[in-house]
């Protein structure tokens, strides 16, 4: 009898694991179907409480956009062409500072023949002409000069906010918008409709984009004539400046263009040679093997880690180096020389000394004047006004990295208010979807 028990209890148990294993899914299953049959949750988030997150990441991007838009762009531009500006005040003398008198009448008196106080002195004739006629300053008459020199406006974003305020409103953070806009248009068509015919790989899309930007000079000047001069009732196409006077653009457009695409290639170029990527962990670089990172003691593997982060680090820091090196000279040239070529019935919205750039011995319409007033135009901005730019670029990095930051932490609060449970079991069964189908995709033979 317990023989018969035994052999009932382990066919009940046999029956039940073969039940198990065939309702599995087979390997070759896709991952959308593998995760149908698994035994998951069911996700009851719906569409619209989803909205009020994508709303708060949609109103992040438009403020940091907004931050480097009018930091990074139109400050920047302001303080790129201003020029130190100083008030000298002219007054005279004061009577304390002036010399003593060449003699005395109350030491005089005592001398004998002197005349008596009583008595009037008769005035020589040259001294009655002197008495009768006004007094006016003579031309060795000594003054008193000071000189002033006024903080620039662009020191500070809250003067410069203060300074668009009173010369358009709320609105003048984004002067200059529409022709950014359609500056950036316009590029962005070009640049991909000549990489598409031609098919050039990424070197030949760098040589399409500098192609651009010397094609589009004139509406990059336009759009910054628009963010650094007064308001005008011209139109948009009307403030076109004539292309023969746009010829000393030319080369200040290329060395910027290529500047722009060094910043982006040079990084890429240090991270192929280091050996950076997606499997950097799984496998070494050149294929050479990595005796520290195979030992498997714990101070050679921190070796390895640090190398790697290292590695890792040296993207950042070439970008940074070539963006102050190269792109930085190149931006403030460009934007200087757009301004000097602004027509002489518009004015700047901060001092600019246009006669520091273009002077006497530096005439633009002077065939070969170009690489001179290109040297010029950096020389002239001098070491405290670059201080005082990079300074502006850092309080813009800064204020979007506290937005982002601020943000990030509003996006988490909604998340808990609406199901933070829920979304997290969204997000790993979405995981769980997208590794089986990796997955199955990997198992086909190609």
């Amino acid at each position: 009898m317990s023989m018969n028990a035994a052999v009932g209890h382990l066919a009940r148990r046999g029956l039940h694991h073969a039940q198990v294993h065939f309702a599995q899914p087979p390997p070759s299953q896709d991952g959308a179907a593998a995760f149908e049959q698994h035994d998951t949750p069911k996700m009851d988030i719906k569409p619209g409480e989803m909205l009020p997150i994508l709303i708060t990441g949609f109103i992040i991007l438009l403020i940091i956009a907004s931050i480097r838009y009018t930091v990074g762009e139109l400050m920047a531009s302001l303080a790129m062409i201003e020029s130190p500006s100083t008030t000298a005040i002219i007054e005279p003398a004061s009577k304390d500072d002036l010399p003593p008198p060449a003699y005395s009448e109350e030491a005089y008196a005592d001398e004998p023949g002197a005349p008596r106080k009583d008595e009037k002195e008769g005035l020589l004739p040259s001294e009655a002409m002197a008495r009768d006629q006004p007094a006016q300053p003579a031309d060795n008459e000594d003054v008193e000069i000071t000189v002033i020199d006024h903080k620039p406006v662009t020191a500070s974003i809250r003067s410069t906010i203060r300074l668009l305020h009173s010369v358009g409103g709320f609105r003048a953070r984004w002067r200059g918008l529409g022709a950014s806009i359609l500056y950036h248009a316009l590029h962005g068509f070009v640049t991909n409709l000549l990489a598409s015919f031609l098919g050039f790989g990424l070197f030949g899309n760098a040589l399409c984009y500098i192609f651009t930007s010397l094609a589009l000079m004139r509406v990059h000047m336009l759009w910054t004539h628009s963010m650094i001069a007064h308001p005008t009732n011209k139109s948009l196409f009307a403030r076109f400046v004539p292309r023969k006077q746009c010829r000393v653009l030319l080369l200040p457009t290329l060395v910027h263009a290529v500047a722009q695409q060094a910043t982006f290639i040079l990084p890429l170029a240090v991270a192929i040679a280091m050996g950076l990527g997606p499997d950097m962990m799984a496998a070494q670089p050149h294929g050479h093997p990595d005796s520290i990172s195979d030992d498997a003691s714990p101070h050679k593997q921190g070796c390895a880690m640090m190398l790697n982060l290292l590695r890792l680090l040296t993207v950042p820091i070439t970008a940074l180096f070539v963006a102050l090196a190269v792109l930085l000279p190149a931006s403030v040239t460009l934007t200087r020389l757009e301004a000097t070529l602004l027509p002489e019935d518009e004015t700047t919205l901060v001092p600019f000394d246009r006669e520091a750039i273009v002077s006497d011995e530096i005439n633009p319409s002077v065939r070969g004047a170009s690489r001179a007033l290109f040297v010029q135009a950096w020389r002239s901005f001098d070491s405290a006004a670059r201080l005082r730019l990079v300074k502006l670029y850092v309080k813009m990095v800064m204020a979007q990295l506290a937005v982002a930051f601020v943000g990030f932490h509003v996006v988490l609060a909604e998340m808990y208010l609406i199901g933070g449970e829920r979304i997290g079991e969204m997000v790993k069964a979405l995981g769980e979807v997208v590794r089986e189908a990796q997955k199955s995709e990997g198992g086909v033979p190609q």
